[in-house]
């Protein structure tokens, strides 16, 4: 089957998901008045929306292999047009050479201002905010952007242009809804011009989230103005850098809240006529173009969030308006999202899933490798290490989704281009299945951030959860085992139980699938003080007092969600809780330690 492939992606020769065409037998190759007929009639049919849908469900969908989302904050480095350009293609440039495929490129500061000089929208800097305090980042990122914007520069343009040059797919992306403004829309460099020109119209008013009322200061999308708002930006973006687009994305996840309080319902059937307009207008691009546009979505974190945030997103699949879906957190690293009905969903209908990976996690003192001493310049930190990521990357090629899109990972290990050593060893871990093998993981139970509990914007979170005495707590933790014809025996495989408020002298039961792992006062196990490994604990809601160690084997764990239960009994304090759950499998991968028969019993010093 030849297909229209744009001949700059070499890659495009991997795995596509498309239906094959009918092939007539020998005896239906000479057309009769009946099957003339028969065409008219399919050819009438082929103009409703089943047929359409239908069509659009076949859509080439090709790899896109591991995506690379940059949220353009290093757009305008400098107050100079030529060396701002230079610095976001040195950038850019970090990635060649790399598993990365697909470059996403935020198009603008938030959703609302632009990073080039745009006809429909604001301009980055297009006015001075009260946050614009002398010698800040903030004035230093709109004074930049002021002086590059006024000598011509359009850093979408100068993205696609990079990711040209390196053979990746661009795919400029458009945030729905930033709310990076809406505690202070006066004051905050971020506002538009459009919002304070229709602030007392347009906005939501009555946040669906009684935990944070400003959300009501985002654009409601009830209103015809603000959705064909976002669109004229969609299809201007398009426009200007219509030879160097590959599709586009409409980022949903940043932030989940487009309807005030009880119309998400309502208002779903008008987010996804905007999704199919942008379809439309992609497709014709396509046409004119002579090579595939995909529309890529990031989405909440499971269906029935997007079902809470008025977005069906199961339409969007069924009827093939989209091309990728990428269920994402908000900020933080998670290994748990529910998102096994998408993937089968997505499976039925050919689309890609591609669930978002984060570099940062929740407060706690990383899981460190098994030995003696382990917990040596140990700190406290919010950065995701290499062992998480993998872990959480294993969780979901465990469900079967097809790859991975890296938000936020630009700084994640430092500033430095070309990138330092832990990113790209991140890059080459994703890329594969096969490149987790004889790698260590840590499976961890997401913790809460930001509200993200049940009636939010994103599953009921199972930690931090109080302890009651003497009554069970139930935790599910999704575990990928060692893959069996692996060559790596495990060196260590053990869980960490993180604890606040708990009095040592506590009789903790724990049990893994049914089977009793630790009976005893808390203070018989291995315990590590989180105050014995720093010189202050800072306040954190999160943050363990103490973690438990406690060893097991592959044996006593299922591939999929594993039943952790926990039992503390009375008397119990009333702040008594579990803050963290987490498992980590070590292989044994050092060759020469093998080589020599060394290798020591699992879980032993």
């Amino acid at each position: 089957m030849t297909s229209h492939l744009h001949p700059r992606h070499p890659h495009h020769s991997r795995s596509i998901r498309v239906l094959r065409p009918f092939a007539p037998c020998a005896s239906m190759r000479r057309p009769t008045s009946a099957f003339l007929v028969l065409l008219l009639t399919l050819l009438s049919l082929s103009f409703t929306p089943t047929a359409s849908s239908a069509a659009a469900t076949a859509r080439l969908r090709p790899d896109y292999g591991l995506i690379y989302n940059d949220d353009a904050d290093l757009s305008f480095l400098v107050p100079d047009r030529a060396q701002s350009e230079a610095l976001l293609r040195a950038n850019l440039a970090a990635l060649a050479d790399t598993p990365v495929r697909t470059l996403v490129y935020c198009v603008g500061m938030g959703g609302d201002l632009l990073y080039y000089n745009t006809t429909v929208a604001s301009r980055v800097g297009w006015r001075q905010a009260d946050d614009e305090k002398p010698g800040s980042l903030m004035a230093k990122r709109m004074e930049n952007a002021r002086v590059c914007l006024a000598a011509g520069a359009d850093a979408v343009r100068t993205a696609g242009e990079t990711a040209r040059a390196l053979g990746l797919r661009f795919i400029p992306s458009l945030r729905m809804n930033d709310a990076h403004f809406m505690t202070d829309p006066d004051g905050h460099s971020m506002t538009s011009e459009f919002w304070l020109k229709h602030r007392h119209e347009f906005p939501i008013k009555e946040s669906p989230l009684p935990f944070q009322p400003a959300y009501g200061n985002l654009l409601d999308y009830t209103h015809a103005a603000v959705r064909q708002h976002r669109l004229d930006t969609v299809f201007e973006v398009l426009t200007r850098n219509r030879e160097l687009v590959d599709g586009f994305e409409l980022d949903f996840n940043r932030f989940q809240v487009f309807f005030p309080k009880g119309r998400a319902a309502a208002g779903a059937p008008l987010m996804t006529e905007l999704v199919r307009r942008v379809r439309a207008r992609l497709d014709e691009l396509a046409a004119a173009e002579r090579r595939p546009m995909s529309l890529f979505v990031r989405v909440p974190p499971s269906l029935a969030d997007c079902t809470f945030a008025g977005l069906d997103v199961a339409t969007w699949i069924s009827e093939g308006l989209v091309d990728l879906v990428s269920p994402a957190q908000i900020m933080t690293l998670a290994g748990d999202m529910p998102i096994a009905d998408l993937v089968a969903l997505a499976r039925t209908h050919g689309v890609r899933l591609h669930p978002s990976l984060y570099p940062r996690t929740s407060w706690r003192v990383p899981f460190p490798a098994w030995g003696r001493d382990r917990y040596i310049g140990a700190a406290i930190s919010r950065a995701a290490n290499l062992d998480e990521i993998r872990g959480a990357a294993a969780a979901y090629r465990q469900l079967g989704v097809d790859g991975f899109y890296l938000f936020n990972f630009y700084n994640a290990f430092g500033s430095a281009r070309p990138h330092e050593f832990p990113l790209y060893q991140v890059l080459r871990d994703l890329a594969r299945p096969e490149n987790l093998r004889g790698q260590p993981v840590t499976f961890a139970v997401t913790k809460s951030y930001y509200h993200d509990g049940p009636g939010s914007y994103a599953y009921g979170k199972q930690l931090p959860a109080r302890l009651a005495a003497d009554t069970p707590l139930r935790l599910t933790l999704p575990v990928a085992l060692p893959d069996a014809t692996s060559p790596f025996p495990l060196r260590a495989c053990e869980l960490r139980l993180g604890l606040r408020g708990v009095p040592d002298t506590a009789l903790l039961r724990l049990t893994v699938n049914g089977r009793e792992l630790h009976s005893a006062p808390l203070a018989t196990g291995t315990l590590v003080k989180v105050a014995s490994l720093v010189r202050s604990v800072p306040k954190r809601p999160d943050l363990a007092d103490v973690y438990l160690h406690l060893p097991l084997t592959p044996a006593d764990l299922r591939a999929g969600e594993n039943l952790i239960t926990v039992t503390l009994s009375a008397p119990l304090p009333a702040a008594a809780e579990v803050s963290d759950l987490e498992l980590r499998l070590e292989p044994l991968n050092q060759l020469e330690t093998l080589w020599h028969r060394t290798a020591p019993p699992l879980n032993t010093p």
